[in-house]
C-alpha cells in the first residue's frame, strides 16, 4: 500500500470518527430535550432557542418529531425564541421540506405579525400541498386577519384531500361547515383523478340532498353504464317511485356473470326492495337470497333483510339482521343510527344507546350524531349522561343550531320529571 493510499484510509477512519462523535452528541442533546419537555417545558424551549449543540445536524434532523404542543406549558416569549431557532435550522438543512417554515409561521404568529404568518405558511404548502393539516392551519391565520373567504377555502382543500379531517380544530358555523364540505365533495378529483366514479357519486348524492336532482343527474351523465352509477340511479328511481324503471337498470348488472359477486348482490339487494315496495314480498325474499348467495359478506343483503323484516313488523327479526350487518361494517355510522331506531322500537333501550355512543365515537365531528344521542337519553330518562354528552358535543360545535336547542331544552325537560 503507498504513502498516499495510507493516508486517505487513515483520514476516512478520523472523518468517520468525527461523525459518529457528533451523532452521539446530537443524539444526547436530542434525549436531554425530549426529557425535558416532559418536565419542564420552559427549560426545554430556552435550551432549543440558545443551545450551542442543537445546530448539529442530527439534533435538526430529528426536531421534525417535536410537536409544538410539547412545548405547551413554555412562556410565549422563550417558545417563540424556540420556533425561530428551530425554524431556521429547518429551513438552512432541509429547504425542501415544511417543517422549517412551519415552525416560522408559528414563531410570527406568537409574536403578532399574522401577516407574515401566512406567508412563512405559504412557504410550507409549496413544499407539502398535500398536507390537510397545513391547510387547516392556514385557515386558522387567514381567520386571525379576517380572510374568511379565503379561510373556507382553505377548510375546502383539506376537506377533499383528507374527508373528516378535524386537526386542529376551527370553530366553523353549521353553515360554513356545509359549504366546506360540499366544497371539497367539489374538487375531490382534483386530488384523486384515479376515484373519478366514486366522487361523482359522492358530489352527487350531496347536490340531491340539497333539492337539485336535475344537476344532481348531470353530474353523473359522464359515468351513465358504470355500475356503480346505474345502481345509485336506480336508488332515486326507486324514491320517485318509479320502480319497474329501477328493476330494469339493476337486472342486467345482477345477472351479469361477469361482475364482480359483491356488485351483483348489491344489486339484488336495491332489487329486493323495488319488490318489497311494490307488494311483491315473495319476489323481494328471492332476490335478497340471491344477493346473500352472491356475497355472505356483504352488510347490503342483511340491510335489505332488516327492511323486510320491518316492513312485517318484526322487529327482532329486523334488529338482528341490523347487528350482523354492524358486524361487517363496524364504522358505518348510518348504520349504527339505523340499529339506534329499531333497537329502540323494539324496546331495547341499552342497545339503542350502545349504537349512537359508538357511533358519536367513530364520528365526533358530526353534531347530528350527537344531537340523536341527547335525545335518546331524555327519552330513556338518562339525564346525568344526557348533560354530560350534551357538553361534550358543545365543546366541539358550540354553534351548531340542533345541539343549542337541546341545551336550551335541557333544564326544562329535567325540572318537568
Amino acid at each position: 500500500m503507498s504513502w498516499r493510499r495510507a493516508r486517505r484510509v487513515e483520514a476516512a477512519a478520523v472523518l468517520a470518527l468525527v461523525v459518529a462523535l457528533v451523532d452521539t452528541l446530537g443524539w444526547r442533546e436530542w434525549r436531554l430535550i425530549v426529557d425535558l419537555t416532559s418536565v419542564n417545558s420552559e427549560a426545554a424551549a430556552q435550551r432549543l432557542a440558545s443551545g450551542r449543540l442543537v445546530g448539529l445536524p442530527s439534533v435538526v434532523e430529528r426536531t421534525r418529531k417535536l410537536a409544538t404542543d410539547q412545548l405547551a406549558g413554555a412562556t410565549p416569549e422563550s417558545l417563540a425564541a424556540a420556533l425561530a431557532r428551530i425554524g431556521g435550522l429547518q429551513r438552512r438543512w432541509m429547504p425542501t421540506a415544511a417543517f422549517g417554515f412551519l415552525n416560522l409561521a408559528s414563531e410570527e404568529f406568537l409574536r403578532g405579525r399574522i401577516r407574515d404568518s401566512v406567508t412563512a405558511l405559504g412557504e410550507a404548502l409549496a413544499r407539502d400541498p398535500t398536507s390537510p393539516s397545513l391547510h387547516r392551519i392556514q385557515a386558522l391565520f387567514l381567520f386571525s386577519v379576517g380572510q374568511r373567504q379565503g379561510a373556507l377555502a382553505e377548510l375546502a382543500i383539506a376537506e377533499a384531500i383528507a374527508p373528516g379531517f378535524h386537526e386542529p380544530e376551527v370553530e366553523l358555523t353549521f353553515e360554513d361547515e356545509r359549504s366546506v364540505i360540499f366544497e371539497g365533495l367539489r374538487m375531490r378529483t382534483e386530488f384523486y383523478p384515479r376515484r373519478a366514479t366514486e366522487n361523482a357519486l359522492a358530489l352527487a348524492r350531496a347536490i340531491r340532498e340539497k333539492g337539485d336532482d336535475d344537476e344532481a343527474r348531470s353530474e353523473l351523465a359522464r359515468f351513465r353504464g358504470q355500475p356503480a352509477v346505474e345502481i345509485e340511479l336506480a336508488r332515486w328511481a326507486i324514491d320517485e317511485g318509479d320502480l319497474e324503471a329501477a328493476v330494469e337498470m339493476l337486472l342486467p348488472i345482477a345477472l351479469r356473470s361477469a361482475n364482480p359477486r359483491s356488485l351483483r348482490a348489491q344489486a339484488w339487494s336495491v332489487i329486493s326492495v323495488a319488490r318489497d315496495l311494490s307488494g311483491d314480498v315473495e319476489a323481494a325474499l328471492a332476490a335478497a337470497g340471491e344477493a346473500l348467495a352472491l356475497d355472505p359478506n356483504s352488510p347490503a343483503p342483511y340491510l335489505t333483510l332488516a327492511g323486510l323484516a320491518q316492513g312485517r313488523g318484526d322487529l327482532q327479526s329486523a334488529f338482528e339482521h341490523l347487528q350482523r350487518a354492524w358486524g361487517m361494517d363496524p364504522v358505518n355510522t348510518g348504520l349504527l343510527t339505523r340499529i339506534a331506531s329499531v333497537a329502540e322500537q323494539a324496546g331495547k333501550t341499552a342497545d339503542a344507546l350502545l349504537a349512537l355512543e359508538r357511533a358519536v365515537e367513530i364520528d365526533p365531528g358530526t353534531p347530528r350524531l350527537a344531537v340523536l344521542l341527547v335525545e335518546l337519553q331524555l327519552r330513556t330518562g338518562h339525564y346525568a349522561e344526557a348533560a354530560m354528552s350534551l357538553s361534550r358535543a358543545l365543546d366541539r360545535h358550540p354553534t351548531d343550531p340542533g345541539l343549542l336547542r337541546l341545551a336550551d331544552r335541557l333544564p326544562r325537560e329535567v325540572g318537568i320529571r
